[in-house]
């Protein structure tokens, strides 16, 4: 049965929906946001493996996982300069798959493994310090990955913003917001200025606009 509205489902609390909440609004799509705790019965019902973000379309369609909902909802703005803008043109292959290539990337690999740094110094996993040390060395490689990116262009695929950027950017919410101090930001000087240049984009500034960064690293106390 198709939905009477379309709809987003969101998590306030998870990264990977931030992207489809802030196109939604920066392209006024017609799409109601709904938070999953609001309405766990109907979620459960249209998502059994209830996962987010998610979207239930008037035409009866059900789709989930961030980047195939990121590209349904910039296709749906129909408008064809900011599609080429932000999914690469259709024309170049190479541009497009590495636009995808990074997104993935950062929406899995560096996202779970910023997470398993973090989430002990929010009191959401224990803390092991082989563990950490471990998130640190892979971590530290991810970063040289977007260091070399950033060496010779102003975003991570090109000199304009894609959905790369997007994914990557939100992806690195939680280090900026919890152990990515001043003096880290001072160590990683193009992924910081890089970092703040997408927040503040067109695209995000309705999620970021009272983002702040951390001074100091959070501890375990």
């Amino acid at each position: 049965m198709a939905a009477q509205k379309n709809i987003l489902y969101t998590h306030d609390i998870f990264i990977r929906t931030i992207v489809p909440e802030s196109l939604i609004k920066y392209f006024n799509l017609a799409f109601d946001i709904v938070e999953i705790d609001t309405a766990k019965e109907q979620f459960a019902k249209e998502f059994p493996i209830k996962t987010v973000p998610s979207i239930v379309t008037t035409d009866g369609n059900k789709f989930f996982e961030q980047l195939a909902i990121n590209d349904y909802l910039i296709n749906s703005s129909k408008n064809q300069e900011e599609i080429n803008l932000l999914l690469g043109d259709a024309n170049d292959l190479n541009h497009r798959t590495e636009i995808t290539m990074i997104a993935s990337f950062s929406g899995s690999d560096y996202l779970n493994m910023l997470a398993v740094y973090v989430k002990p110094y929010l009191g959401m996993l224990p803390y092991v310090k082989k563990t950490e040390e471990n998130a640190l060395a892979k971590l530290a490689v991810m970063d040289s990955f977007y260091e070399g990116k950033l060496a010779h262009q102003k975003y991570l695929t090109g000199d304009h913003i894609t959905v790369a950027d997007l994914v990557t950017a939100t992806s690195m919410k939680l280090g900026f917001a919890v152990v990515y101090g001043k003096e880290w930001r001072a160590e990683h000087k193009a992924i910081s200025e890089w970092f703040d240049r997408v927040i503040h984009s067109k695209y995000l500034e309705s999620h970021f606009k009272d983002f702040k960064y951390v001074d100091a690293p959070a501890s375990l106390s």
